[in-house]
């Protein structure tokens, strides 16, 4: 499946392609977002959450899909032959529960599962991006209607007349795979001149979203703000928590390494860190490093 599938998902699918990443999902996000500032177009960034994503697959549609994307009939059988009469227990109090038999989703921890669902969500995606007007970011080949990261999907609308659009598709979706749109998990962020009077689905505006990871405002440099305040607080708050742990310079390196600013590569790939946000984060993992001692090495060569 690896060597057809490329071929056959969306490019706006980052999860299970060899050329995206869930770097490339969030930058066309921030570029959508950049655009929208600089040129005060009308943006609108929806951003779906799909209630038990994995769990609501249904088998009947899976199969279709894949028979009609012309994986041989041998195949789709074998595929669901890993699913016919499969069961699951539910262990309480070390004990388990007779076996019950599940009829959709499909199995978490498979290497198989991510590539099945980003088949399942596939004609949702092709369907929005030939429909929607979408957003032609500079520097960017394709328009951009909507960016999605397995489950997490996120869609780019530019006139109020895309919403009836999207509300069929996902609709139809709904019908066919057996998914639920979560309206209060789901938001809305309205930016440039969008006018937020206009009804998404019911879906509510909100100031501040959140998709894959990074926090997203009306503007990129609020969205950095956003983001890295909440990184700096969380590595002031873990070094203050392991101050007092009894480890020699190598260890602390290591905890500070491996731990504390683990978080923070990836956000820094796409949001660069504000000037006193990085200088609170310096001065918190010297101090914790060096145990509030004299400082053998100068804070410039540190």
């Amino acid at each position: 499946m690896r060597s057809v599938v490329p071929e056959l998902l969306h490019p706006s699918q980052h999860c299970g392609m060899p050329e995206n990443t869930i770097f490339d999902a969030v930058a066309a996000i921030q570029d959508a977002i950049a655009d929208a500032e600089t040129t005060h177009r009308p943006l609108c960034v929806v951003s779906l959450d799909l209630k038990e994503a994995f769990d609501r697959i249904s088998h009947k549609y899976l199969w279709t899909i894949m028979r009609s994307y012309g994986f041989r009939e041998g195949f789709v059988e074998r595929t669901a032959m890993m699913y016919d009469n499969a069961t699951s227990s539910v262990q309480i109090n070390s004990q388990l529960s007779t076996p019950i038999q599940f009829r959709c989703g499909v199995r978490q921890g498979c290497l198989l599962s991510m590539t099945l669902f980003a088949l399942c969500l596939n004609p949702l995606l092709y369907y929005l991006d030939k429909r929607l007007n979408g957003i032609s970011a500079r520097g960017r080949q394709r328009k951009t209607t909507v960016i999605a990261y397995a489950e997490d999907v996120s869609i780019l609308m530019t006139s109020k007349d895309e919403v009836e659009i999207i509300r069929e598709a996902i609709k139809c979706y709904q019908k066919a795979k057996g998914a639920k749109l979560n309206i209060e998990k789901s938001s809305v962020l309205a930016v440039g001149n969008w006018d937020t009077s206009c009804d998404v689905m019911g879906i509510p505006y909100r100031e501040e979203i959140t998709v894959l990871g990074v926090k997203r405002k009306i503007t990129v440099k609020k969205s950095a703000l956003a983001s890295w305040t909440k990184l700096t607080a969380m590595v002031r708050t873990q070094a203050r928590r392991a101050y007092s742990r009894d480890l020699n310079m190598a260890q602390r390196i290591t905890y500070v390494q491996t731990y504390s600013l683990s978080k923070l590569w990836y956000t820094a790939q796409v949001l660069h860190p504000l000037r006193e946000c990085f200088r609170q984060i310096v001065s918190a993992v010297v101090w914790y490093i060096w145990q509030g001692t004299i400082f053998w090495v100068p804070l410039s060569t540190l």
